[in-house]
């Protein structure tokens, strides 16, 4: 029986072989301080429960008032939250699929699933929020329905503020704490974060919130004019508003997906760092990217002193791999290519 088929049959019957360096190096691929300090905190599985539960309540009650006041607006803002349960649903799934661990197929794990998740949340928003909504408020605009029994419809909208609110802070407060890791303001580590949970939840909360202000504004005039044209005009505002944000969120995901380098200050800092080795001659090739969430491999190739030995350049090398670490938590792994050839220095 070969290694993988012992150890399956080592967890079906509870008693676990001693696994072979091979099997060590699949089932525990290295990790980013950062990562692993998330992980323990479990502020994104907070983030995401927090966000699930207010859409869900908030959702049914949007669609029920809506219905009974048949305010277009309403029905638009329920399916808004429709779509960010099923991004919250992905999100889940991607942090889920992110702590498979490795196999002969994905020998760096699985962390980048979370990009993709993320990104097809990204395309459900689009899909179910905006051109739902966007539909919707379109054959309003054609049957001109009048807004009735708008109590019922003001209360719920007073309702979601406070839980899409609730949601929005907490998202905010992870924002704000993952920031002050990287010494940068909110809005700068939001621009560029690659956790896909605290930029989603943020974002679709902001975006929700603006959506009940206009949900509110079309509500207003409609009841003030006795008609349901600002209703329904809400209801298209809050559309487009949905596609706009599920764009703006999927871009930056799919470059993660790509291959995304990190932050050319940070990509600055580790090119000083092998430069100013005293081990280090010449740095002929450096390239450094994500290879999930708050986690980036660095792939450098140098030309060493030849005044070290095996040895000493062999510890050298361990030197430089803690102090890359040291100045860039969020590394996960380093590979170090030592060669006699000059090359081509990176520029």
């Amino acid at each position: 029986m070969g290694e993988g088929g012992e150890y399956l049959l080592a967890m079906a019957t509870g008693s676990m072989p001693r696994l072979t360096r091979s099997m060590r190096m699949l089932l525990a691929p290295p990790r980013s301080a950062t990562a692993l300090r998330r992980a323990e905190e479990g502020e994104s599985v907070r983030t995401i429960a927090i966000a699930l539960l207010a859409n869900v309540a908030i959702g049914v009650a949007k669609l029920i008032a809506g219905i009974v006041s048949r305010s277009g607006a309403l029905i638009a803002e329920a399916a808004h939250s429709g779509a960010d349960c099923i991004n919250e649903l992905f999100l889940a799934i991607g942090l889920y699929r992110a702590r498979q661990p490795p196999d002969e197929l994905h020998p760096l794990g699985h962390a980048r699933a979370r990009f993709l998740w993320a990104f097809m949340a990204a395309i459900a928003s689009f899909l179910i929020g905006g051109c739902l909504s966007i539909a919707l408020a379109i054959a309003r605009l054609r049957s001109h329905h009048a807004v009735e029994h708008t109590l019922w419809a003001w209360l719920v909208l007073a309702i979601s503020f406070v839980a899409d609110g609730t949601s929005w802070l907490q998202g905010l407060r992870q924002a704000r704490l993952q920031a002050a890791d990287y010494g940068v303001p909110v809005l700068e580590y939001l621009r560029r974060a690659s956790d896909p949970v605290v930029r989603a939840v943020l974002v679709e909360d902001s975006a929700a919130l603006i959506g009940l202000i206009l949900a509110a504004i079309g509500l207003g005039v409609s009841q003030i004019s006795g008609g349901g044209t600002a209703d329904s005009v809400a209801s298209l505002l809050i559309g487009v508003l949905l596609a706009v944000t599920a764009f703006a969120l999927a871009r930056p995901f799919a470059d993660f997906l790509i291959g995304r380098s990190i932050p050319a200050v940070h990509f600055e800092l580790l090119r000083r760092i092998l430069e100013e080795d005293p081990a280090v001659v010449e740095v002929l090739a450096l390239r450094a990217m994500y290879s999930g969430p708050e986690e980036a491999i660095v792939v450098a190739k140098v030309r060493p002193s030849r005044k070290l030995d095996i040895d000493r350049l062999s510890r050298a090398m361990d030197d430089l791999d803690r102090r890359i670490r040291a100045a860039l938590p969020y590394v996960a792994d380093v590979f170090i290519d030592v060669t006699g050839d000059r090359g081509r220095a990176v520029k």
